[in-house]
């Protein structure tokens, strides 16, 4: 039986690329994996060899009872019908922590409406999740990984390297799955690293300048930090950027990760906090 339509859920089918996804978690037994929407199980096989131990979260109670069966002669397996995308990832890391295990990972074929969500919240959890080791969306996964001046290179690619280090494994086609999604996939590693790349004094504010400066990708820096509803005071954004050594002529993606740490620094405090709801 397959997930309701509304999970999104393409089940994988080819051990190939359950081994390059294992494979690429570089897995001890001194590792817990958490797998995002294990489904029939094809990925979990290969991980329990390899970990200490493996929590499944599974949003389809109709899976719950058979992954049990199917891995109930493995001490390491773990199984909660849970939705991850609105877990306290923090108590869940906090917890396999208290257990031992020195690297926790995240591992899974995660479905593609969730997928960006899912890896920033994870990356962005205070506890520390080491390692992610996910199937997305090619293209998703090709944002995740892009480098300045790359035609996809965006937002999602500056705060992926913010947190973590990213690195493209592999591209999974359509036909490694049942039912095929209308597009190929792609493995992507990300590992975290013990702090962010560049120094900014508010991150918050350093995420929300760098998702307003992709917002039209084919204009000037100048331009598309202007209407900014939290910087209202127009006129100092041409100084900010001349402090910051940018020009404002350049476009969004042909700055670094540091030159946005440098644009957020000479800002300062003229950005204005966004309004708290009530």
């Amino acid at each position: 039986m397959l997930k309701k339509p509304k999970y999104g859920q393409h089940f994988l089918k080819h051990i190939h690329y359950a081994m390059k996804a294992v494979e690429a978690a570089e897995l001890s037994p001194e590792d817990a994996v958490i797998e995002v929407g294990p489904g029939k199980g094809v990925l979990t096989k290969y991980l329990l060899p390899k970990a200490g131990l493996v929590l499944a979260l599974e949003i389809d109670s109709r899976f719950i009872d058979k992954l049990k069966e199917k891995f109930e002669n493995h001490n390491n397996f773990e199984v909660r019908n849970l939705d991850a995308r609105y877990i306290s990832w923090d108590e869940v890391i906090g917890e396999l922590r208290e257990k031992g295990f020195k690297r926790i990972k995240l591992v899974a074929n995660l479905p593609y409406y969730m997928a960006t969500q899912m890896v920033m919240h994870v990356l962005a959890s205070k506890a520390r999740c080491d390692r992610l080791v996910v199937m997305v969306q090619d293209e998703v996964g090709r944002r995740l990984c892009s480098e300045p001046g790359s035609k996809d290179y965006s937002a999602l690619s500056v705060a992926a390297r913010y947190y973590s280090e990213p690195h493209y494994v592999c591209r999974v086609p359509a036909k490694a799955f049942n039912p095929p999604p209308l597009v190929s996939s792609a493995i992507i590693r990300l590992d975290k690293r013990e702090a962010p790349q560049v120094h900014v004094s508010d991150e918050e504010m350093f995420l929300y300048l760098v998702r307003s400066a992709f917002t039209h990708r084919r204009k000037t820096l100048r331009k598309c930090l202007q209407g900014l509803e939290r910087a209202p005071r127009q006129e100092y954004w041409e100084s900010a950027l001349a402090r910051a050594g940018i020009d404002s002529q350049r476009r969004p993606e042909t700055l670094s990760l540091q030159e946005f740490a440098d644009i957020n620094q000479a800002l300062g405090d003229w950005m204005v906090p966004q309004p708290k709801e009530n």
